[in-house]
Order: structure tokens, then C-alpha cells, then sequence
């Protein structure tokens, strides 16, 4: 008998090993779309479609001068399987050269893309964007031809999209649009031909631009100096304090340097005293070049921001002395002098700049605090009224005898089975009918009692010894003090994993509240996350970072009544 015992022992630490790896495996398994979530909170819209998967956000560039070429972008161009060692080497020159004669006709004929300084790595990187996009593509025929025919196919396929698509993807340079300013009154003036020039004898300068997007492109480098600036002035169609706003589309070059604009007001030539103060307004924060795209850059000078303009950086009005403005022209009228100053921080606050450029996109984007705080209130006030009518109807069912209980109670059960989206009309026009649509009451109340609910406080409040409640009652306690007192001290764990159950369907709640909520001050959280990813908007990275987010008062909810959490679901199934 010892010697089969003995015999067992390896057998069962092996089956042991062999469960304990796969309960490893499972959590592991799922574990990773969480990771999956966290990484992809802190990449870039390029790295979270990357192919093949970039699981790891990464560093972004060092850049001291712009623009500059985005190195690797693209793998190199390798012999295709098809083409033989000999015709490839003498055909590889000629067709490198085709592609890039092809991708410069269509470049010189796009005014956004012509005003740019031409380089080798540039025409390197070029060549193998479009060499992946459609020569690793193209059918074996087109290579069983001759070296003429193969070049007059490649040339062909590349067409301008592709070279416009190739080129955002490679090529970084700052560029501006056409300034506009805005006045109280929401009307917008468009100021014309605004000339930038650089203020210092610094390694920058300003390349005006023929295309109607684009007014000037901006050249730099950092080599000597962190802070480079640029200014111009321009005519104010309005008083100073009259602008609301003052709007400068720019371009990034995804550097993540740091751009601020100075306003200051000059007065007529006569009238203007150098050495007096005069009026500046200064930005409460800088705008960080984080992106490739344009992006209208908005400065607030006056009036209060709308709740979705929380993008727009506030300037405030400072006394400053005007001696630096005395080597800028003045014309006739009021005019501003405007000074933008692009600053090279240290690399660890642009590596900082860059993982949380997600976090911080998200609070301007949308109002994200009032989603926060719609979805704590609705969660919390659903859970409540479930806790208590959950808990009333399973004592009632529990504790009480009266005629049709069973029947009742199969008839809660039977309701388990009937999905949400049967219900879903009829209770559409009965909130229609109470006038309950865009509210809050139609999204609470409806759902404050749920047949699992009562189904698990009954099995919960079965177990309590009934001479308990007829001892209460002969002390003359009242049935609702019954319930209070004694019941629900007892049942804290039915309580507790009801409360997880209630609140997490509450909070990810979304066909619901989606039908029935209009005003976009009302929405939930799932609501306002799914408006980031659209037909005209995809931000997978900002909807990535707010999802993430939105996890924390359940995880915090479920790490604060975990013990009754596991104690609800090990004593929940108990027979009578």
C-alpha cells in the first residue's frame, strides 16, 4: 500500500505542474489585451497600425535641425524571388532611377509638396516606400519581359496618392498657413500676405510658399542655441481688446519641440513711444510639435473657452517694455507684432511629451471629466436602487409565504431569458410616453431592479435561520427593521458582488444610453469614447488612453469589496 502511494506521488506533482502552467497560461492569455491597451495608450497613430506589430511604444527622434528625413521608414529594396542574379544587377540602377524620375514629376507638380529642400536620403526613403507599396506586388508576367518593358510597368503603377502618402510619411518640416483673427463677435478675418522673418542671427530661416495652404515653410537647426525666433506684423482689424482669438494653422514636423506665440501691440509711428510699456500677451502654455498633420494652433486672447475648446492656449496681458520692438518696421494704424519662439527642451521632456501626448490630446478633444463624472453619477445612482429593491424583493421571496410565490418567482426567473433588444422598442416609446428621453431617470430607473438581482439576494436570504426573524419580531421589532438590522448586516456578500455586477454593466453600458441621451453634455463614458473613432475621425491612440482610464473605479471598486465579491460567488448556490 505505501509502495502505490509512493508510486502516485510523481504523478500527481506532474498533473499539479501541468495545471498550475496552464493556469499561468490562462492568465496570461488574458492579461494581453490589457497590456495591449496600455502600450497603445502611449504610441502614435503610426505605430498602433504598424505592420508587422509594434507591441512597444517607442522613443521618438532626436531632432536638432529641421526638416529632416524619418530614417527606416521603409525596409530596403531586395531582389524579388522572380528576377534572376544577372538581370537584377543591371537592372536595379535604372529602376531605382525610374521610380524616383516618376515620384519628382509628381512631386514638382503638387504645389503643397514642391517647396521642399531635396536631399539623397530623401530620394532613398522615397524609392523604397513606393518599391513596397507596389513593385513587391506586381504578377510574375510583368517580370518575364524585358528591361524596358519591366521599368514601363513599374512607372506606371505609381500614381500621385501613393507619392503624397510616401511623402507625409518620410519628409518633416514646419510650415504655416494663412493667420486668422477672430473678434467677439465670432467674425473671423483672414489677414493676407504675412511675411515671416527671423529675429537673430541664428541657422533658420523662412521659405515662402506658392501653394494656397501653405504661406511659409520654416528651416532650423539647434546645433548653437536651444531657442530660435521668428516674428512678423500685421495689420489688426480690430482694437487688441476686441480679439478673442488669434488662429495660425500650422505643421509639425513631429519633433516635439515646443512653440509659443508673443502678441504685442504696436501704435502709429508718430504716436509711439519706445521706451514706454506697453501692452504683451504672453501663452500660459507652449504648443508641442507632436504632429506631422496641420493643425490650427489657437490663441486666446479674451472671452471665456466653449466646453469644447479646451485646446485653445490662454494668452495673458502683461505691461512690458516695448525697446524690443524698436528694430521692427511700424506702419500706419494700430498693428501687432507676433513672435513665435521654438524651443528645443531636454529629450527626457520630450520623451515625456511624446507617451502622453494620448493623455493629454484626450482632455482637449473632448470633455472627458464631464463623461467621467456622468457615468460615476448614473453607475452609482443604479447601483444603489438595485442594492436596495434587489435586497427588499429577495427577503420578500426568501422569508414570506403568500399565495402564487413559486409561481412569481419562475416567472422572475423565466425574465432572465428574454434579451435586452426585445425590450428595447417597447421600452423606447414607454420613456417617449413619460417624456423621460435625453435624461438620466430613463437610463436609472428602468434598470434599479434586475430579476439576477433578487434571484441572488433570495438565495442568499434563505439561508438565514427564520427564529432569528421571529425573535425580532418578539422583541417587537418591525418587519423594515428586521430587513435593516438584521438581514442586511448578513447578507455583505451577496451585497458586495452584487454591487460589482450592478456597477460594472452600468458603467460599460452603452446601446442604451446612446438611444435615449441626445445632449452631448449627458453622455457616458462609453458614449463620448466611441465618438473618437468616426468616418472623418480615427483616434485609436486618445480612445486607447480614455478607455484605460475608465477601468480605474472598477478596478479600484473590485479591489475594495473583493472579499465579499469571493465570498458571494462561493456561498451564492445553496439549496433549501
Amino acid at each position: 500500500m505505501q509502495h502505490s502511494n509512493k508510486a502516485q506521488r510523481p504523478e500527481t506533482k506532474i498533473f499539479r505542474g501541468v495545471g498550475y502552467l496552464l493556469l499561468v497560461t490562462a492568465a496570461f492569455c488574458t492579461m494581453v489585451p490589457l497590456l495591449w491597451l496600455l502600450t497603445s495608450s502611449f504610441k502614435t497613430a503610426n505605430e498602433i497600425f504598424a505592420v508587422p506589430i509594434q507591441w512597444l511604444p517607442s522613443f521618438p527622434p532626436r531632432v536638432a535641425a529641421s526638416p529632416y528625413i524619418v530614417e527606416d521608414a521603409y525596409p530596403k529594396i531586395e531582389k524579388p524571388e522572380r528576377v534572376d542574379e544577372t538581370l537584377w544587377t543591371a537592372l536595379q540602377p535604372e529602376l531605382t532611377q525610374a521610380i524616383w524620375t516618376k515620384a519628382e514629376a509628381h512631386i514638382a507638380a503638387n504645389t503643397q509638396l514642391s517647396n521642399y529642400i531635396p536631399s539623397q536620403q530623401l530620394q532613398t526613403e522615397m524609392i523604397e516606400g513606393l518599391w513596397q507599396q507596389f513593385v513587391t506586388a506586381l504578377p510574375d508576367e510583368i517580370w518575364r519581359g524585358t528591361e524596358t518593358s519591366i521599368i514601363a510597368a513599374i512607372q506606371d503603377t505609381i500614381i500621385p496618392e501613393t507619392v503624397d502618402s510616401i511623402w507625409s510619411s518620410v519628409y518633416r518640416e514646419v510650415a504655416f498657413g494663412t493667420l486668422q483673427i477672430e473678434d467677439l463677435g465670432f467674425n473671423r478675418t483672414p489677414i493676407e500676405g504675412v511675411e515671416w522673418e527671423t529675429l537673430q542671427e541664428t541657422d533658420a530661416r523662412i521659405r515662402p510658399s506658392v501653394d494656397t495652404q501653405t504661406v511659409a515653410s520654416l528651416s532650423y537647426d539647434f546645433q548653437d542655441t536651444d531657442t530660435l525666433h521668428i516674428a512678423t506684423t500685421i495689420p489688426t482689424p480690430v482694437p487688441i481688446d476686441q480679439i478673442r482669438r488669434i488662429t495660425l494653422p500650422i505643421r509639425g514636423d513631429a519633433s516635439y519641440h515646443r512653440l509659443s506665440l508673443t502678441v504685442s501691440v504696436l501704435q502709429p509711428a508718430e504716436t509711439l513711444n519706445i521706451a514706454s510699456n506697453g501692452v504683451t500677451y504672453q501663452p500660459t502654455r507652449p504648443f508641442v510639435l507632436e504632429s506631422a498633420l496641420w493643425k490650427d494652433t489657437v490663441w486666446r486672447l479674451h472671452g471665456i473657452p466653449g466646453e469644447l475648446e479646451s485646446s485653445h492656449i490662454t494668452m495673458l496681458r502683461t505691461e512690458t517694455d516695448n525697446t524690443a520692438l524698436s528694430t521692427i518696421g511700424v506702419g500706419p494704424g494700430s498693428q501687432l507684432f507676433l513672435q513665435l519662439t521654438i524651443h528645443q527642451p531636454p529629450y527626457l521632456s520630450i520623451v515625456w511629451d511624446k507617451l502622453t501626448s494620448n493623455y493629454r490630446n484626450l482632455w482637449k478633444t473632448v470633455p472627458y471629466n464631464r463623461y467621467f463624472i456622468n457615468s460615476v453619477f448614473i453607475a452609482t445612482a443604479s447601483t444603489l436602487l438595485t442594492l436596495f429593491f434587489c435586497s427588499l424583493g429577495g427577503y420578500a421571496f426568501a422569508k414570506y409565504q403568500f399565495r402564487g410565490q413559486k409561481i412569481l418567482f419562475g416567472i422572475l426567473l423565466a425574465s432572465m431569458m428574454v434579451p435586452f433588444q426585445v425590450l428595447l422598442v417597447p421600452l423606447f416609446g414607454l420613456m417617449y410616453d413619460m417624456g423621460w428621453l435625453n435624461s438620466y431617470k430613463a437610463i436609472i430607473i428602468p434598470f434599479s431592479v434586475g430579476a439576477f438581482g433578487v434571484f441572488l439576494m433570495r438565495q442568499f436570504i434563505v439561508t438565514i435561520p427564520s427564529e432569528l426573524i421571529d425573535a425580532a419580531r418578539i422583541d417587537g421589532c418591525s418587519e423594515f427593521g428586521i430587513y435593516y438590522r438584521i438581514v442586511l448586516p448578513i447578507i455583505k456578500p451577496a451585497l458586495g458582488a452584487l454591487t460589482i455586477y450592478s456597477f460594472l454593466g452600468s458603467w460599460n453600458g452603452y446601446l442604451w444610453p446612446l438611444i435615449i441621451l441626445r445632449d452631448e453634455a449627458k453622455y457616458t463614458l462609453p458614449i463620448g469614447l466611441a465618438n473618437l473613432v468616426g468616418i472623418y475621425r480615427q483616434d485609436y491612440g486618445m480612445l486607447m488612453a480614455g478607455t484605460l482610464l475608465s477601468l480605474m473605479p472598477i478596478i479600484i471598486l473590485f479591489l475594495a469589496m473583493q472579499r465579499e465579491f469571493v465570498q458571494g460567488i462561493t456561498l451564492g448556490g445553496v439549496k433549501e
